[in-house]
This record gives C-alpha cells, sequence and structure tokens, in this order.
C-alpha cells in the first residue's frame, strides 16, 4: 500500500505521521520502501513493483517463470519501464525489485492485467518477456548462438517457443530495433 493510503487510514490519529512510525517499529506494518507499505512479508510480490516505480510492468524472467516458460523459480522481481535514465534496484523485505529500460515504442504492446492475491498488476505476455529478455543481451547474430541463449541459458522448450503468437513477435521486433531480436526472426524462419 502507498503512504497516501496509510495516512488516509491514520487520518483519525493527531499525528498520522508519529502513529506510522510507530506501527513501523513494532513491526505492524512493514516499509517495503520510502513511500510503499506492506501488512506481511506473505504481502503480494508482483503488485508491489508497480507501487515501487511506475509505469512499469512485470517482464523478463519473472514473466517467464509466471507464465511457466522456465522451468527455475525466479527471487528478483524484475520489471520493464521506459521512462529511465538508467536501471534501478532496490533490495527489500519483500525481495529484490529491478526495473529495466525498454524503447517507449514498444512499451504499451502486448501487456495483460494479472492478479495475485486479490491485488492486480500489469503483465507482459509470453511473446513480450520473451522479447525484452532477448533484448538485454546484446549482439547474438548467429542463429545457433541464438539457439543455445534459447535453450542451454534460458533452458526454455522448442515447443514453447513454436507455439508463440508468431505474428505479434513480427510486429514488436522492429520497435525494439535490437540485433539479437532480428536474429530471433531469422532463426524462426529458417524452422
Amino acid at each position: 500500500m502507498t503512504r497516501d493510503y496509510v495516512m488516509y487510514e491514520l487520518r483519525s490519529y493527531a499525528s498520522p505521521k508519529s502513529k506510522l512510525t510507530q506501527m513501523i517499529k513494532k513491526g505492524e506494518i512493514i516499509q517495503i520502501v520510502r513511500t510503499v507499505y506492506a501488512d506481511s512479508l506473505s504481502d503480494p510480490k508482483l503488485a508491489a513493483a508497480s507501487m515501487i516505480h511506475s509505469p512499469c510492468y512485470i517482464s523478463f524472467e519473472t514473466a517467464l517463470a509466471y507464465h511457466q516458460m522456465i522451468p527455475e523459480r525466479v527471487f528478483e522481481v524484475k520489471s520493464a519501464g521506459f521512462q529511465l535514465k538508467k536501471e534501478k534496484h532496490f533490495d527489500t523485505p519483500l525481495g529484490r525489485y529491478s526495473f529495466l529500460y525498454i524503447p517507449e515504442a514498444v512499451f504499451p504492446w502486448a501487456v495483460q492485467p494479472a492478479m495475485e492475491q486479490g491485488h492486480g498488476f500489469r503483465l507482459a505476455t509470453k511473446e513480450k518477456a520473451l522479447l525484452d529478455t532477448l533484448y538485454k543481451i546484446r549482439s547474438v547474430t548467429s542463429r545457433k548462438d541464438l539457439q543455445e541463449l534459447l535453450f542451454d541459458d534460458l533452458r526454455l522448450e522448442e515447443e514453447a517457443i513454436m507455439q508463440l503468437d508468431w505474428p505479434l513477435i513480427q510486429s514488436l521486433v522492429p520497435l525494439y530495433h535490437s540485433t539479437t531480436l532480428n536474429t530471433l526472426l531469422r532463426w524462426r524462419n529458417a524452422q
């Protein structure tokens, strides 16, 4: 929950700020970052990302794991944002949150609403999560290297890759201006 929400809930106290400080010290409320709070460590982790930094959506390996495309459990919540001069990382009581730049032109596309414990957040589709992840891996120019990246490094299943919405992928790739993503299209067309 945001600081504004907490202050509204504490409005009946003579000093809401003092009450908030007292609640934090007693462990009744957990400060995630300066203006974001949680009731407990079991609060939704993915939904908190947009409160920490906005605008953003959950993507990269976090979204790939959410969509069950990679076998590993992901401990860091990675989000995509476009209004970033540099990557931002926050180590919080809920875990590590990272916000990574993607081009503004691609930001609003292929993002869907999702829910976690009754709290909503924005989530990249499978296709967009894959493209965002590959966008951050620079200069993969050979189809062989791309194949190793997909199946050995990221541990994706070839069947899952082939079942993606390739017309959507083809429409998004030019917006990234990425050598690696152009290699992805060349690899797919060779299959």
